[in-house]
């Protein structure tokens, strides 16, 4: 059996039954977690466009676009919402792969209301779906050394895994959806803080959609996508680069280590790389009762790459502010915070936050090459008296061995909701995504989630 048969009957075969519970608890979790930053995210400008984008080009309505208000085609649907999931910045993934739910739930919602599908069919069909793109990814690792944007390019596999599942395809058929879809599977790192860095994810969505539903159609494929044959380069081989691509990863501990309980989340909405120095930088204004006024500067050591990411004096637009750590820690520096009412263009080009971000300097540190979620930053705080406060930050809240709680995450999807939702429907949502497992359908919360108010 090659590898692709073995993940393709990986996806047929497994069940809720086969996945541990703690994994399923938190994959409602996220699940709440990612509709509330999808539905926060669907109100961004660069959300805004892709709403209006699909409005215009039309479709017919079988699922709801979350948070539009409308109902479009299930490809339309799943570009949409996974646009808005990536653009609020406020998800997370598992490294080192670099692939996150926001290519999966941005999917099940769609395709299981089409369907008519339970709540334990989303679960299934989510987790699993990230158990097969974590894997591709770890068996590509080189491809991002080569310029290739993880979420979208390994995401292509997980969105088709998450519509096949839904749809009930057969081995076979998924086969023939893994070799659509690499023939779609793009995305490249120089979009890193523009627009498409956002849409990027959307497409994947989509083309995972639109592969499953065209295998399902009856459309065929190379059968054996993911290994190279006499017929040419596999998938893995033509981005990782043969002799780079270690297939024996793509169905290592598949169905036994579950990846999905490796996924970090986002109590900031902004790069990842930003989670750990603003909750130290958080830590030490709260702990020393810090003024502003009484700041001189505020120094930030960090490793080469993460500097490099987060290096943004000058954040050109609302978007950027949330790749700029020097914005970041400007927030908290000013009011306290690093939520998204920080990240704005309104702040952006305040005048005080403009004095603020130029106290911030960030150090890299070349000795520093563990490779992140691991290792640590430190963060030094230097007062007009001469004072210093200082603190070494390792793993941070949201980080999969310092986890955020239920209640935190239930607080953050009401902060993302609520200028979408009504409180009450924002309960009625809660109530339902937590207890998914023991829901027949969907219906009634694909209502709420598509039809705000």
């Amino acid at each position: 059996m090659t590898v692709t048969e073995q993940v393709a009957g990986f996806v047929v075969d497994t069940s809720l039954n086969d996945i541990p519970q703690k994994t399923v608890q938190y994959a409602k979790e996220l699940a709440l977690c990612n509709l509330g930053s999808m539905m926060w995210g669907s109100t961004l400008p660069a959300s805004r466009i892709v709403t209006r984008f699909i409005r215009d080009i039309g479709g017919t309505p079988e699922a709801g676009v979350i948070g539009g208000g409308f109902k479009t085609s299930l490809p339309n649907a799943a570009l949409a919402n996974g646009n808005f999931a990536h653009a609020a910045e406020w998800e997370g993934d598992s490294r080192p792969e670099m692939v996150g739910v926001m290519t999966v739930f941005p999917v099940v919602f769609p395709v299981a209301e089409k369907v008519g599908a339970s709540g334990k069919d989303v679960l299934e069909a989510a987790i699993i779906a990230h158990e097969v793109q974590s894997r591709i990814g770890l068996a590509c690792l080189p491809a991002t050394g080569r310029g290739f944007f993880a979420v979208p390019v390994f995401g292509n596999f997980g969105a088709t895994v998450a519509a096949a599942r839904l749809l009930k395809l057969n081995e076979e058929q998924i086969c023939n959806a893994f070799g659509l879809v690499a023939s779609q599977a793009a995305g490249t790192l120089r979009h890193h803080s523009t627009m498409t860095h956002f849409v990027e994810t959307g497409f994947a969505c989509r083309n995972g959609v639109t592969a499953a539903l065209l295998a399902g159609e009856g459309i065929n494929a190379d059968m054996n996508i993911l290994e190279d044959t006499g017929l040419g380069l596999g998938f893995g081989s033509a981005v990782a680069g043969k002799g780079d691509y270690v297939i024996q990863k793509v169905t290592e501990g598949l169905g036994k280590e579950f990846r999905f309980n490796l996924l970090d989340t986002k109590v900031f909405p902004c790069h990842s790389l930003q989670q750990r120095p603003l909750e130290a930088a958080l830590h030490l204004v709260s702990e020393h009762g810090i003024a502003y006024d009484d700041v001189e500067s505020v120094e930030v050591e960090m490793s080469p790459g993460a500097v490099h990411e987060l290096d943004l004096l000058e954040p050109p637009d609302g978007e950027h502010t949330r790749v700029s750590l020097q914005h970041g820690i400007a927030g908290v520096l000013l009011e306290k915070r690093a939520d998204r009412h920080i990240f704005t263009e309104e702040k952006r080009v305040d005048p005080g936050f403009r004095e603020a971000r130029g106290k911030v300097k960030l150090i890299p540190r070349p000795e520093w090459t563990v490779s992140w979620p691991e290792g640590f930053d430190i963060v030094t705080i230097k007062l007009k008296n001469g004072q210093e406060h200082s603190v070494k930050w390792e793993a941070w809240r949201g980080f999969h061995k310092t986890p955020m709680t239920t209640d935190e995450l239930i607080a953050k999807y009401r902060d993302g909701t609520s200028e979408v939702l009504s409180p009450a429907r924002a309960d009625r949502s809660i109530e339902l995504v937590l207890e998914l497992e023991n829901i027949k359908d969907i219906s009634e919360l694909a209502k709420i989630i598509a039809f705000p108010g």
